[in-house]
């Protein structure tokens, strides 16, 4: 396969794995955030926002 068909490939996976990554936070937000108290929803948000800061640095580097 071509570079280029290779880099095309790369940019479908990224893009599913950004969809899953929302879909779960947003499964996981919608079934279990209810029950929680406010200070550990703060947590968990700052806790995904985290996560979601070092996907973002890693496809910078990558150049996605």
């Amino acid at each position: 396969m071509s570079k280029k068909g290779e880099v095309k490939a790369q940019y479908i996976f990224y893009i599913i794995g950004i969809i899953f990554l929302f879909a779960t936070v947003a499964y996981f937000s919608y079934e279990y955030l209810f029950n929680l108290s406010n200070i550990i929803k703060t947590i968990i948000l700052v806790c995904l926002i985290i996560v979601f800061f070092f996907v973002a640095d890693f496809m910078a580097e990558r150049e996605v």
